[in-house]
């Protein structure tokens, strides 16, 4: 595969964006930002990331960087739907990076107006204490700490995100294979894969026929078709276990059995320099330079072995 005909599309989080590998400056946290100096902070960061080195090694033509601070897989996947659907033409190569599954974006009714705002929802809005701790600069009905914390505690509970994960993996799957473009996916700091592996979730699913999901009416001897109790969980959980997943996708295998990227640059600071945090920055909690670099060089591997 001749690389330079390509432009590396990178999407994902914080750490896609290459996040404090430079000193946070302080305007970012005044208002309002001034443009031009957040243009410079984007380009620094940018320019430092995974996807720069990539790009650098690999000697695609350029490189676009799509990571978005606190961005959920739901927003990842909505920019790189449209990128794909508004640039058809366009020769690239996608890195997708699997962030948080507890992570999304939700829809919220903006009080006394009849207008919905879009918020990244995050766990961590609910500090230790039980309070809300993102700045929202509006306000929504029934929006407050407990109805928050009941959020995560009952609706989006880890069976939940779960199945989100799969319906993600299996939409950015048909998505990529629709559009027939080259692609890695990897996750940074998701590990519900690894996870999965570990606890195999779905024995503790009910059974019991809800809205026909499970329903015996489904599963009968009609030779017309094949139909399987639980196939849409207990498939995905094959492919792991196989390491054989539909996406080209960085198992937990190929990261020398680590959950994600973020346990195999602990080990690997650990192994090769005594230290967990080696390739953490001094400026933040994600990655340095040298994490960064780490990471392309694994991705480099693997894309070369896919790929050439």
């Amino acid at each position: 595969m001749d690389f330079s005909e390509y432009t590396l599309v990178s999407f994902g989080d914080s750490f896609t964006f290459g996040e404090d590998t430079i000193p946070k400056p302080e305007f970012l946290l005044r208002e309002p930002v001034d443009t031009e100096l957040e243009q410079e902070y984007i380009t620094g960061c940018n320019s430092n990331s995974y996807t720069q080195f990539l790009t650098e090694s690999l000697g695609f033509k350029d490189s676009i960087n799509f990571g978005f601070l606190g961005a959920s897989n739901d927003r990842s996947m909505m920019s790189l739907e449209s990128f794909l659907r508004s640039n058809p033409k366009k020769k690239v190569f996608i890195l997708f990076n699997f962030t948080s599954s507890s992570r999304y974006v939700q829809f919220f009714k903006i009080d006394d107006k009849n207008e919905y705002e879009v918020v990244g929802m995050n766990p961590s809005m609910i500090s230790s204490d039980g309070k809300v701790t993102y700045p929202w600069k509006t306000n929504y009905t029934g929006v407050n700490p407990k109805t928050l914390a009941q959020n995560w505690g009952i609706f989006r509970n880890s069976m939940q995100d779960v199945f989100n994960h799969i319906k993600q993996r299996r939409a950015l799957y048909y998505l990529l294979s629709s559009y027939d473009v080259p692609y890695l996916t990897f996750d940074g700091i998701n590990d519900l894969d690894y996870r999965m592996v570990r606890d195999n979730p779905f024995r503790y699913v009910s059974k019991k026929a809800v809205d026909g999901t499970y329903s015996s009416f489904l599963y009968n001897d009609d030779d017309r078709y094949v139909w399987k109790e639980m196939d849409f969980f207990n498939s995905y959980h094959k492919e792991l276990v196989d390491g054989n997943p539909l996406l080209n996708h960085l198992t937990i295998s190929d990261l020398n059995e680590n959950r994600n990227l973020q346990s195999y640059l602990s080990n690997l600071g650990n192994s090769h320099n005594g230290d967990v945090d080696h390739y953490i920055s001094d400026y933040g909690i994600h990655w340095n330079i040298d994490g960064h670099m780490e990471v392309a060089i694994l991705l480099y591997k693997f894309i070369n072995e896919r790929y050439n």
